[in-house]
């Protein structure tokens, strides 16, 4: 480029902050050329050397302008400059000293010694680096951030690393580093970014108190729930706020340090890890197919939907019988989708007539069934709704798949469906051996069951109830001290939702790892100190007793039914452990159904049927038990 057109450029941009840099500049060569003359006479500077300098001292510096507007120097956003912009200054610093000591050599008289060359050179380079990066050095400055919230930050990795450099350049964020925390032996007592690293996580109450800290920030490469839990409960205790920062991946998905630091949820403490699914596979299931997915404006068929988009499908068809969730969810994916069609509707998955019908229209290659009615109380009370939806929808569903050649049907499913002792769990339950027994007659259609656990944070779950308790004052509400569940995130649940069709397991079930067990006691004292509250003092924990239906412990798979892994650690292959014939699932569906308008006369048939099926071999002593027998929870 010419230096006219390098000076248009450069002052294309704020003319006022371009003559700023340049009269910086020259000042700090000429700063730079009166400290070397005298240093190198010791403060008794000869007139005519003075002078000499005075005179060329002008041209020295256009020639420094000139060179760094020729390497870019001006370019750069010194904001946020680093090694590599500091190495671009160092550049144009070389070919200038090395020009001037090179005409300097020319003149048997030198009035410009060539030390005070060389001293000029050296106080030049951090002169303007220092100029350049002043906003920088002054956010350091300890009375230039008094009015800044002092963070602790905890773990001095990569993630701690790039948190503390971007809170040092961004001062208006309000927050000042301080310091960091961290367990790693190498990294004890050195400096990151000018702050010190005081100690192991063991430390950490003493160095809040000992440096004034105001929050915490919790910046680990691999935050696990436990870690957590201890630096929260620390916190707690000197009602010290504390932030969390995802994991390195994250910032460049999201850069803003400000966007980064957030709140600690419910899913830092309890530890759930992020999913890495194989992407071309999931692509593969999806990628230019027209595909399904029913209950689309709940929890996990909503988040199904925005996963999907990912993969790339040709047509994206939501259906579901809540018109505002539908209408909602619509804009939401239209504004996310590129290349896909999103097709609405309106349409409850019990009416046959209306599921032929959209399939007729839409002939989806891969189907997604989340729809279902889940709350175990209510349907406890609605044994004919539980039915209804959860069996004949699924019915319906399956039937209008294979009859217009999808591709895959994938049914949600749930723990519940495992040794059912509820209304809601039997009707999942009945859902997959209809599944399972179609998946034998179809060499078309991939039939596959994928169950987990509670889910958190969908609604009705017990994480927002909570929430609404503590809102309103308490109680927090248990049902038993010992009751225990399984929870997953939705993000993570549906991921291996979408990973576990890419297998196309024809009659395969499908179930999630979902770690350890979490007591629900804990989990409620849990929610109270994450809003900052004491349980038992600010929040009273009140025992309720079992519901009908509830169990005090969940099972994730059958004693008839044996795992197998996957390719995939968090998705486990299990046995169906007994086979049903269609046609006599089908007599049994169509009898109930014929019954459905008496609630009591469903409950009975769902407990004889899931008594009759609840182990490979048909156990003859089974007809004199009391079926359904409610466990406590």
């Amino acid at each position: 480029m010419s230096p006219r057109g390098a000076f248009r450029r450069l002052f294309a941009g704020d003319a006022l902050h371009v003559v700023a840099a340049l009269v910086l500049d020259a000042l700090v060569v000429a700063l730079a050329y009166g400290a070397a003359l005298l240093l190198r006479f010791e403060g008794d500077v000869p007139r005519e050397n003075a002078e000499f300098v005075a005179l060329v001292v002008p041209f020295i510096a256009l020639a420094f302008i000139g060179a760094n507007l020729a390497f870019g120097v001006y370019r750069t956003v010194w904001t946020y400059g680093g090694i590599g912009d500091i190495l671009t200054l160092f550049r144009p610093l070389v070919a200038v000293t090395a020009a001037v000591f090179l005409v300097s050599l020319l003149p048997e008289d030198r009035r410009l010694p060539i030390s005070v060359i060389l001293i000029a050179g050296a106080l030049i380079f951090p002169g303007m680096a220092m100029v350049k990066m002043r906003t920088r050095l002054l956010a350091r400055v300890p009375w230039a951030a008094v009015a800044s919230r002092r963070l602790l930050i905890v773990g001095a990795g990569r993630t701690g690393q790039l948190l503390a450099r971007e809170l040092q350049n961004s001062p208006d964020l309000n927050y000042q580093p301080v310091g960091f925390v961290d367990d790693d032996p190498n990294s004890l007592h050195t400096r990151i970014h000018g702050l010190r690293v005081f100690g192991s996580l063991a430390r950490l109450e003493d160095v809040i108190a000992s440096r004034e800290v105001d929050v915490v920030a919790i910046a680990l490469e691999d935050a696990s729930g436990e870690p957590v839990r201890a630096i929260v409960a620390v916190c707690q205790v000197l009602d010290i706020p504390v932030r969390i920062v995802p994991a390195m991946d994250a910032w460049v998905r999201a850069p803003a340090a400000g966007d980064q630091l957030r709140d600690v949820t419910l899913e830092d403490l309890l530890g759930r890890e992020a999913v890495e699914v194989d992407f071309a596979a999931c692509a593969a299931s999806v990628q230019g197919k027209s595909v399904l997915v029913t209950g689309a404006a709940g929890s996990i068929g909503s988040e199904l939907c925005r996963q999907l988009l990912q993969f790339g499908p040709r047509e994206l068809h939501l259906l579901d019988n809540n018109e505002t969730g539908l209408f909602d969810l619509s804009l939401e994916l239209g504004q996310l989708a590129t290349e896909t069609a999103i097709r609405v509707a309106i349409a409850d998955v019990a009416d046959s007539d209306r599921v032929t019908a959209v399939f007729e229209k839409a002939r989806p290659e891969a189907v997604y069934h989340a729809a279902a009615l889940k709350h175990v109380p209510l349907l406890e009370d609605h044994p004919s709704e539980a039915f209804r939806t959860n069996v004949l929808g699924t019915r319906n569903l399956a039937l209008a798949a294979r009859e217009f050649g999808s591709e895959t049907v994938v049914l949600i499913s749930t723990d519940k469906a495992v040794e059912p002792a509820s209304v809601y769990g039997a009707s999942k339950r009945l859902a997959e051996l209809f599944v399972l027994a179609l998946a034998k007659e179809s060499e078309a259609t991939a039939f596959t069951v994928v169950r987990f656990g509670n889910v958190m944070g969908s609604r009705g779950s017990v994480v927002p109830i909570f929430m609404r308790q503590i809102e309103q004052g308490g109680p927090v509400t248990v049902m038993d001290a010992g009751m225990e569940r399984y929870f997953i995130s939705i993000p993570e649940a549906v991921a291996l939702v979408i990973q576990a069709a890419s297998y196309r397991g024809r009659g395969a079930i499908y179930m999630l790892e979902m770690g350890e067990p979490v007591n629900i006691r804990d989990l409620a004292e849990r929610v109270i100190r994450l809003r900052g509250l004491r349980p038992g003092h600010d929040i009273e924990v009140q025992f309720t007793g079992p519901r009908p239906g509830e169990k005090l412990q969940e099972d994730l798979r059958a004693d008839f039914e044996e795992s197998f892994a996957t390719d995939h650690p968090k998705i486990v292959r299990l046995s169906a452990g007994l086979t049903v014939d269609e046609r006599e699932i089908a007599r049994l569906l169509d009898e109930m159904a014929a019954a459905s308008a008496d609630g009591e006369e469903v409950r009975r048939r769902l407990q004889l049927v899931i008594r009759r099926y609840g182990s490979p071999i048909a156990d003859e002593a089974a007809a004199d038990r009391e079926p359904f027998t409610t466990a406590p929870g």
